[in-house]
């Protein structure tokens, strides 16, 4: 008999649009054109953490290599840094709240929380410090890793 494996689903389960979509492609496509040789750049991935199931929009990895025969439904390995697309129908405080309880107790180093209606990304940190960007260049200081923010939301 062949095990069931379910989804992860977040009580706060976000609803897809065209602008979160656009982010997260404009995301994927920019880290790996840049950051394909240091880190693996995954998108809609479950984990199931000590601290909550959850599926951020994209996730930042040391670099992996991909076992084509041999597949992982939920990962347990914990990212460096989550990427979080602000959608339509959810509230900040319920995203910040799921990033404070279940992605830093994890393990997570960072997480980049991307508002699309003001066109800015915040990197926040396990402390509760953060750092805002709304124009000029992205900048982790914990992977790294710098991305223009007009690219990240060029139309």
């Amino acid at each position: 008999m062949e095990a069931v494996v379910e989804p992860i689903t977040d009580s706060d389960e976000k609803m897809s649009s065209v602008n979160h979509s656009e982010l997260q492609s404009h995301l994927a496509f920019l880290l790996r054109l840049a950051y394909r040789q240091q880190y693996s750049i995954l998108t809609e991935l479950d984990f199931d953490f000590a601290s909550g199931k959850t599926r951020p929009d994209l996730c930042i990895l040391p670099k992996r290599r991909a076992d084509w025969l041999a597949d992982e439904i939920i990962m347990q390995e914990v990212p460096l840094t989550t990427i979080e697309i602000l959608s339509p129908e959810q509230s900040l405080n319920s995203l910040t709240d799921r990033i404070y309880k279940k992605h830093f107790p994890a393990g997570v180093k960072t997480v980049w929380l991307v508002i699309p209606p003001v066109q800015t990304v915040s990197i926040l940190f396990p402390d509760r410090r953060q750092i805002n960007f709304a124009q000029g260049t992205v900048a982790d200081p914990v992977t790294g890793i710098q991305l223009q923010l007009s690219e990240i939301f060029e139309g």
